[in-house]
């Protein structure tokens, strides 16, 4: 990200010497603040009466504005409201540097601390935090160009914060395009406040459809704009096969709704989290004795991203699902249930040339940012793993491995459980869902229902269709050798290594296409399988583990949920035939208004298909699923949701003529 270049004025006032302009005025900073933004959308009435704001913010700056709108709504909002603060930023100052600039109110010291712990490094993209669930606070920062971030957010904004440098010094901030957007973002009641009352902001405003008005300025400005979205015309980005569901219609006597979810492996106990921390009551229903019990349930899961070269919808989602995983594990870190997580980090192993080339690429495009990862040669790498190693690497000083059963538990601990319940079927009545077990009881009723049972989803009504794949993956465990006893973090080279940890390594996985009609709820191990992990790690390691006896060799085999282009399954479920009869001339290419919007099966939603990147993925996924469901701003970028969206497989198949 590039930078603003902080520097500090007389009588330590922050300014942007890449800007010439000051991020605000020492004297009465805060003042300003509440008198600009707080006072000028009127905010203190305007979500008095609501269970959710949202607040969007041009120019994050310092963070001030958002300490100022954090402090007023802890005292003025109604018990139980979520806020969501939005805000972009396209040259953001590091976390000492927002430190720096927030100490001179003592007043706000707990709010700027609980800002700190979350604050990002720049980096761009979107960024979901979570400072203060006690007080229902969420910030997401955009970090880029403001009118292209702006292009790729959904949400409804209530309260619009122009704040940027003066437009004379910063024009991209206060563009026509960057105004289109915002009111694409507004509803009719939604409010704007300003400093700038500079006469290209007022029209290009107004021919974006706000109604503005000149009003008392703060200090030694007499004036500031203050505005409301009086409408107007605006094209929706969201194409109509992905457009947004309705919200559900809650029926269940618990304050913000029950949800089933199906399935207690990573995906579902993600799913209960991010619900929870939206007041949902949360049913977690699975068919076996425990949870993680199926594929979450190996001993040792590896916590790695999943980059790619070319800034591409994986890479791009794998890169903002790390950061979200390392946050949840943070956050987790400090809950009741104790997660063994081993912080030893992750040498990602360049074996080859191509791998090498692949390497040099992605440490070049800077998917994250260097305290997330970094290039080393073999000797660094060797000194890292604490044993001699031939290659090159990236290493994830944060990854590591942890132990994925502690982690759903965790995860879990706000959700009731049911355990040794196999749903088979699933009836909507009177805005209801039925959960019914594969004997025909009912055993829940719940607003909605969220698959989350991997490759048992295609089993149940209504999803049948989801294009699923099965995959087989055993791991080995093995006791250490004189070699490999010195190995201090874990190793990636296709397959995967830990260091030894209570008497063995685990070694992985095996990943064999398998017959879906044909699974085995309990797949058993294969000697053969332990040779090929053995083999795999001796094509590049070949003194690790060679005098390993088969004999001390053990360990576990389950099935993974793929799908055929290799991203998860998240969002509402579609209603197939409804896609199919409204979308069937996709394959003439008609322009997006001759369509009208998706529909849905009504409070169905599913999250799947996470394949061998679970622990990374489950967390953010949740995240934008819970995000859809509540109507809340998302997360991440449109074209990451879309890209996982279930419609995609019917839409795409309706383009090849193939529904």
């Amino acid at each position: 990200m590039p930078d603003p270049k902080l520097v500090w004025e007389p009588g330590r006032t922050p300014a942007a010497a890449h800007f010439g302009d000051v991020y605000y005025n020492r004297d009465g900073g805060l003042a300003e603040a509440r008198h600009v933004f707080l006072e000028g959308c009127a905010l203190a009435q305007a979500w008095r009466e609501s269970d959710a704001f949202t607040i969007c913010e041009l120019g994050f700056g310092a963070g001030r504005n958002f300490l100022a709108t954090w402090e007023l709504w802890q005292r003025t909002r109604k018990p139980g409201a979520r806020l969501h603060y939005v805000a972009v930023e396209g040259y953001p100052l590091t976390r000492t540097e927002i430190g720096e600039c927030l100490d001179q109110w003592p007043e706000l010291t707990e709010l700027t601390r609980g800002l700190l712990r979350v604050y990002p490094e720049p980096q761009p993209g979107f960024h979901r935090l979570f400072p203060s669930d006690a007080d229902g606070i969420t910030l997401t920062l955009l970090y880029g160009d403001a009118a292209e971030v702006l292009a790729q957010l959904e949400a409804d904004v209530d309260a619009w914060f122009l704040d940027g440098f003066a437009p004379e010094k910063n024009p991209a901030m206060w563009s026509a395009a960057v105004f289109a957007e915002a009111a694409r973002l507004s509803n009719s009641k939604t409010r704007l406040a300003t400093y700038s009352v500079a006469g290209d902001v007022r029209r290009r405003l107004d021919q974006a459809g706000f109604e503005v008005a000149k009003a008392p300025g703060f200090g030694a400005k007499r004036e500031m704009l203050r505005g409301q979205f009086r409408g107007g015309p605006t094209k929706p980005h969201l194409q109509p096969w992905f457009a947004k569901p309705p919200r559900p219609v809650v029926r269940a006597p618990v304050p913000h709704g029950h949800a089933v979810i199906v399935g207690g492996g990573i995906a579902g106990t993600s799913m209960a989290r991010a619900l929870a921390r939206r007041g949902w009551h949360c049913t977690i229903i699975d068919r076996r004795g425990a949870l993680a019990d199926e594929a979450s349930g190996n001993p040792a899961g590896v916590l790695m991203p999943r980059l790619t070269a070319a800034p591409n919808l994986d890479g791009r989602f794998y890169a903002a699902a790390w950061r979200f995983a390392l946050q949840t594990l943070e956050e987790l870190g400090e809950a009741a249930r104790p997660i063994y997580r081993d912080r030893s980090g992750l040498l990602h192993l360049a074996t080859d040339d191509a791998e090498t080339a692949r390497q040099i690429a992605i440490a070049s495009e800077g998917p994250l940012p260097e305290s997330l990862l970094t290039r080393v040669d073999a000797q660094e790498a060797s000194d890292i793993a604490g044993c001699a190693l031939p290659y090159g690497a990236l290493y994830f000083p944060q990854g590591g491995w942890l132990r994925p059963r502690e982690f759903c538990a965790s995860l879990a601990n706000d959700a009731r459980v049911v355990l040794k319940v196999d749903v088979g079927a699933l009836r909507h009545d009177n805005g209801l869902w039925q959960v019914i077990d594969t004997a025909g009881n009912m055993c829940a009723q719940a607003d909605v229902v969220i698959l989350a049972n991997a490759l048992g989803a295609a089993n149940l009504p209504f999803a049948a269709w989801l294009p699923l794949k099965a995959r087989r993956g055993q791991i080995t465990l093995a006791p250490p050798t004189s070699v490999s006893a010195r190995l201090r973090t874990v190793l990636a080279y296709g397959g995967y290594m830990t260091p030894a940890h209570n008497g063995v390594h685990c070694i992985g996985a095996t990943f064999d296409w398998v017959d879906a009609d044909a699974l085995d709820i309990d797949p058993p191990v294969a000697e053969a399988d332990h040779g090929r992990n053995l083999a795999d790690l001796a094509r590049v390691l070949p003194e690790m583990m060679a005098d390993v006896e088969a004999s001390a060799l053990t360990g576990r085999a389950a099935f993974r949920c793929t799908t055929l282009d290799h991203m998860p399954i998240v969002g509402p479920m579609p209603d197939q035939s409804a896609y199919v009869r409204d979308f069937a001339e996709l394959r003439h290419g008609h322009p997006w208004a001759r369509y009208p919007d998706a529909a849905y099966q009504p409070g169905l939603y599913a999250l799947t298909g996470l394949g061998a990147r679970g622990l990374v993925a489950a967390p953010l996924a949740a995240e934008i699923l819970a995000a859809i469901i509540a109507n809340e701003p998302w997360p991440i970028e449109r074209d990451l949701v879309t890209a996982l969206h279930p419609g995609r497989f019917l839409v795409r198949d309706l383009k090849r003529r193939e529904a």
